[in-house]
């Protein structure tokens, strides 16, 4: 971002290409809005009377301090200044009198940094507010004498639902680098939930979900402290996401929006269920600034609702698809139904012939997207089709698919190297080889994985430079419509000296806005292309990967049961639509995993992407079953993705007991019932729906005749609920509601 720090959408990527800033800028960003020069006046001296009257107006509006309010439809947040740093004075749901806050509670300002390695404490003072009504955004800025130093502080209520944002600016205003201490993303340092309240929060069961996911609750009692970490290198960390949920009342959320290490630490503070949450970069964080440089401290988000927890879920939903997720190319449906080759075509033995007669089943099964995944290159590193296996390269395959009407896709572990001496390729030694872009250093023998190998920094300029030109090579000399991107491309932990980080834990905050600079770029130079984010599958389950991807990866492990273990889980925090589900037939040699409806629903819950094993295997009956689920998924489950309130109506499958979620669109005022039995030993279950208007009537049918269709009302489907019979093990149904123009009249009762 530039040092004027405005928000033009190409300002940050341009400074940093220039090498003039030092930091992340939130996406999208804000246009810049300006106070404009007041006519008949000096430009420099109308610009300080608007300044000044900014001020003055807020101070008058107060009466002792100034106090700016920004609101989303869901959450109201007042924003002040005390004792030289932002306060937050109310923080409210838009449609409850609860406030989560009573008086003003400070968010702590950096306290010191160190110059030539000595500590120097800050002394904030505030310099000035500027309210941007039609960005939805609050700027306070604070100045730091010695050193010299200026902060700013930016809260952005967009339109819609969803949360408020805030981050900050530090720009080194000095002539020599500084060392910059840990400054949180959010402090909320006293909030009371107004009655009994529990702690919500999900680990991301990135290659299991079965072994590295779950949901898990903690009521709020004294002497509470929890701290979860955001490790983008550890599949079973937290998402960075937590819910406080008050009764089925009201609650609040928090989140971070960034792919580096971090976390969100929470408290009590007395008796009275009172809690502090802070935000952010470990405690541990530090980090060089370099004279004019601007560092930018990555945005969080605090977010009200009233209801219960999934709630506030559909909050947050909106937001992520409205305003965090990169938009779809205009024409192309979401989610794209992929279909992904891998061991179906002979994995790394696959030849052209093999992929060809694969696309042609993906046509005629009526998926839309087709990705060779890793088993087109030689070896890992020489990211080009294999010249012995695909003699005429990728462009018969090409050809083929968008002759096909489908989009072409391609998987590729770009920021993975290996000892290939092809020039172009990725090397970790040899005549091609750049050691010191790495994370770690490599014996004389090593040697890379079938798919993974040796790991890029993208905190080295260089390397981020090398990336930046190599992804782009690959959609515009492949013709792609949609990539995937695997294999860490965040390291939390390198040897280097050389790189932009210095002091080891700020190691991942650098790679991570390399990693992102890539993404931003490749989006830029094709605004058409969709961006995968796979990760070793789940790793990168955050907000800031999903500013940059369209779909990141649910679980690695692609059987039945992890895939709705994930989405159970990941959809208190992410909408169904971003998260890619796949499934393999008969790969873990366990029940439910034949190619057949119980499998393709497990994963139809999400961002269906189907990875055949071995399709020569398939009976008649068993294509059939993919096309029934293909247009089924088209017309029934994918128009409601958009904007799904997700209902969590039974517990978290075990694969023993029911599991099943309630998906309700609001506008389309249709929704789709989701139901499985597993190795339950009942054939029939009783199900109470959520989300429905009591009043209302909903026409009931279902797909396999597992439940009595016909029209019921809203209390009773809620009350009741469903009797659903499902007679063997590892068999689901889909149950369809929808909204009639019947609606119950005082006088008729339920």
């Amino acid at each position: 971002m530039p040092h004027s720090l405005s928000f033009d959408d190409a300002s940050w990527l341009g400074e940093v290409a220039a090498g003039r800033t030092a930091g992340l800028t939130p996406a999208p960003t804000a246009r810049r809005r300006s106070v404009p020069a007041l006519t008949g006046w000096p430009a420099g001296l109308g610009r300080a009377l608007a300044c000044c009257l900014v001020l003055l107006g807020t101070r008058l509006a107060s009466g002792r301090e100034p106090s700016w309010t920004l609101a989303t439809q869901d959450t109201r947040i007042t924003i002040t200044v005390v004792s030289g740093a932002p306060a937050i004075r109310h923080l409210q749901p838009v449609h409850a009198d609860h406030d989560w806050v009573t008086g003003a509670a400070p968010v702590p300002l950096m306290p010191r940094v160190w110059v030539e390695g000595r500590a120097r404490a800050t002394h904030w003072t505030f310099v000035e507010g500027r309210r941007d009504r039609a960005a939805g955004t609050l700027t306070l800025t604070f100045s730091n004498a010695t050193p010299p130093l200026r902060l700013r502080s930016l809260w952005r209520a967009r339109p819609g639902r969803g949360p408020v944002e805030h981050w900050l600016e530090i720009l080194n205003r000095s002539d020599r680098p500084l060392t910059l201490s840990r400054q949180d993303s959010l402090t909320l340092r006293a909030l009371h939930p107004g009655g009994p309240a529990h702690l919500w929060w999900i680990r991301r069961g990135a290659s299991n979900a079965s072994t590295q996911g779950g949901t898990f609750s903690r009521a709020v009692t004294p002497g509470l402290a929890l701290t979860l970490v955001s490790d983008c290198e550890d599949g079973a960390s937290p998402v960075p996401w937590l819910a406080a949920q008050v009764g089925e009342e009201h609650g609040l959320y928090v989140g971070w929006e960034f792919s580096g290490l971090g976390q969100i630490a929470v408290r009590t503070l007395d008796d009275r269920g009172g809690l502090r949450l802070a935000i952010g970069t470990g405690p541990e964080f530090r980090t060089d600034l370099g004279a004019g440089e601007t560092f930018l401290v990555p945005p969080a988000f605090v977010g009200c609702y009233t209801g219960d927890l999934d709630d506030g879920s559909y909050s947050l939903h909106r937001w992520v698809i409205d305003h965090l997720r990169p938009p779809m190319p205009p024409g192309v449906a979401d989610p794209t139904l992929a279909y992904n080759l891998y061991l179906d075509a002979g994995g790394p033995e696959a030849r052209e012939a093999d992929v060809l007669r694969s696309a042609a089943l993906c046509r005629d099964l009526g998926f839309e997207t087709f990705m060779p995944d890793a088993m087109w290159f030689p070896e890992c590193g020489d990211w080009r089709w294999d010249p012995r296996r695909f003699p005429r390269g990728g462009e018969p395959i090409e050809r083929f698919v968008h002759g096909a009407g489908m989009q072409f896709a391609l998987w590729c572990a770009w920021s993975n190297g290996g000892i290939s001496a092809q020039p172009g390729a990725l090397s970790v030694r040899g005549p091609t080889g750049h050691p010191e872009w790495f994370a770690t250093d490599f014996a004389p023998g090593w040697k890379p994985g079938p798919f993974y190998g040796g790991r890029l920094c993208l905190g080295c300029p260089e390397a981020k430079a090398w990336a930046v030109e190599k992804t782009q090579w690959l959609v515009g000399h492949n013709r792609l419509d949609y990539l995937k991107h695997d294999i860490g491309p965040i390291v939390t932990h390198c040897n280097q000296t050389t790189h932009r980080h210095h002091h080891g834990v700020d190691t991942s905050y650098w790679a991570a806005l390399g990693y992102y600079e890539v993404q931003e770029r490749l989006r830029q130079a094709f605004p058409r292309l969709i961006l995968e984010d796979c990760s070793g599958g789940g790793h990168l389950k955050d907000y800031g990967a999903v500013a940059r991807a369209h779909y990141v990866v649910t679980t690695d492990t692609l059987s039945n049961l992890p895939d709705r273990q994930s989405l159970y889980d990941s959809t208190f925090a992410l909408p169904p639509l971003v998260l890619q589900a796949y499934t393999y037939d008969r790969q873990y040699h366990v029940p439910g995993d034949d190619p057949g409806a119980f499998l393709w629903r497990s994963a139809m819950m999400g961002a269906w992407q189907i990875d055949p094993t071995d399709t020569r295997r398939w009976t008649p009956q068993e294509r059939d079953s993919v096309r029934q689920a293909v247009a089924t998924y088209k017309t029934r489950v994918r128009p409601l993705l958009r904007d799904v309130e997700v209902h969590h109506v039974l517990p978290r499958p075990d694969g023993v007991h029911w599991d099943g979620l309630f998906y309700w669109s609001p506008t389309r005022k249709r929704g789709v019932l989701f139901v499985f039995r597993p190795d339950a030993p009942e054939d029939e279950r009783r199900i109470r729906l959520k989300g429905l208007a009591a009043t209302n009537r909903y026409q009931v049918s279902c797909q396999d005749g597992s439940t009595r269709p016909g029209l019921r009302t809203g209390a009773d489907l809620m009350d009741h609920g469903l009797r659903v019979r499902l007679p063997e093990r590892y068999h689901s149904d889909l149950v369809f509601v929808e909204a009639t123009a019947d609606r119950l009249s005082p006088t008729r009762g339920r």
